[in-house]
């Protein structure tokens, strides 16, 4: 493959991520007057984060196999439709429970583009490659998730809540018309599988009983419900709670966001400078640094904004690492079934996430404590899991 078709697929690969990534970030800011909206409760609202991540992991699964035995494409623009479909539905949405249909919509959507882009993403690159095109991703893809909220902050104080979802609704009709005109199959015929009932079955079982990749799936799971359980609390606790200014909360996401893009940005320089093993070492050590500060601020200092958010601005930091070393690595544990790996990672990570906002919600008491509650119990787990998983691995290597 080409330079130039490397960023052909790479700027499609953009295009496919760009609506499901913006999602979820941009109306936060809208929180609270939406309460006021619909006159609902701050976990009320929240939920709209909860079913939006159980419409993704309900349709994560039926995409992979779907991709698998017809390609990428056509499973595609089902999802960007369905997704374009939900889109609207929050757009004209009169009460909650009208905007929670459309949130489950829009997850069975966009969990098709998450599933779809990163099955994509391997087809199209060969490790190595993948590697670097997903620090890509991770560098771009979080730059502009950090412009949403700026964006849906300004958007929502200048024309109200609604125009966030007319946004997400512009970007993924978009995102459709991209794919439909400039996406080009990537899965070739003589490498798809037949959509049948025993193969599909035999191979979610390959998968399901994988340790390595769960152990890997688990600890990208679990980073990425410690930072979502994060903003979505401190968009009601920072505005309502603190005091904090609507017009300044997009900044102190988009500070969150930062530390993610600042280790995106020099992953690969240090993997070349470093090698990875010692940037596993390093990620982890910064993501357990970040929940100490954090730790240390809410006993400290629990009304600071600032304080606070620091500790997860490192913690963003270390979580890019982390991820971005595992993640290329729990898609290679068993590349024959990309498709289906894909979408058990895509499901099980919102899933989790769902969850864990559910529970954050559930005990939410107008404080900080609920939410680092989360981080740091998501930080106890990971690091057992990943000195179980590098402990398993070098004993293998060993035989």
């Amino acid at each position: 493959m080409t330079r130039k078709d490397e960023l052909k697929y790479l700027f499609l690969i953009v295009v496919i991520f760009i609506a499901a990534c913006i999602e979820t970030d941009i109306y936060l800011p809208a929180f609270p007057d939406m309460m006021v909206a619909f006159g609902v409760s701050e976990g009320a609202i929240q939920s709209l984060l909860t079913w939006n991540f159980i419409g993704i992991c309900l349709s994560g699964p039926f995409y992979g196999p779907l991709s698998d035995a017809f390609g990428r494409k056509r499973p595609l623009m089902i999802a960007l439709g369905m997704f374009l479909l939900g889109s609207i539905v929050t757009l004209i949405a009169q009460n909650l429970d009208q905007m929670l249909w459309g949130r489950v919509l829009q997850g069975l959507g966009s969990g098709g583009c998450f599933t779809l882009g990163t099955a994509i993403l391997f087809d199209a690159f060969k490790k190595e490659r993948a590697i670097a095109a997903n620090n890509s991703l991770s560098t771009i893809i979080p730059l502009i998730m950090a412009a949403a909220p700026m964006l849906g902050g300004y958007l929502n104080n200048a024309y109200g809540f609604r125009s966030n979802f007319l946004a997400i609704a512009v970007c993924v009709l978009l995102s459709l018309v991209a794919a439909l005109f400039w996406f080009e199959e990537t899965l070739p015929a003589e490498k798809r599988t037949p959509l049948q009932a025993k193969k599909v079955l035999k191979d979610f079982k390959l998968a399901l009983s994988s340790l390595p990749f769960w152990q890997l799936t688990a600890v990208s799971s679990l980073s990425f419900a410690a930072y979502i359980a994060f903003l979505s609390g401190t968009a009601v606790l920072f505005v309502v709670e603190l005091n904090m200014s609507k017009a300044i909360f997009p900044f102190i996401q988009a500070a969150v966001l930062g530390g993610w893009v600042a280790g995106s940005l020099l992953l690969s320089r240090s993997i070349r400078k470093w090698g990875i093993p010692k940037i596993k070492r390093v990620g982890t050590l910064l993501c357990l640094l970040g929940g100490l500060i954090l730790a240390l601020a809410t006993f400290i200092a629990p009304r600071d904004p600032y304080f606070l958010t620091t500790g997860m601005v490192v913690y963003a930091f270390g979580a890019n690492w982390i991820i971005g070393i595992y993640f290329p690595e729990s898609m290679e544990i068993l590349p024959d079934i990309k498709g289906i790996t894909a979408s058990l990672l895509t499901s099980a990570r919102l899933l989790i996430s769902a969850v864990v906002v559910g529970f954050t919600s559930a005990f939410y008491n107008s404080t900080v404590y609920p939410l680092s509650a989360v981080v740091l119990g998501s930080i106890v787990l990971i690091l057992p899991i990943l000195l179980s998983y590098e402990k398993r691995k070098s004993e293998t290597v060993r035989i």
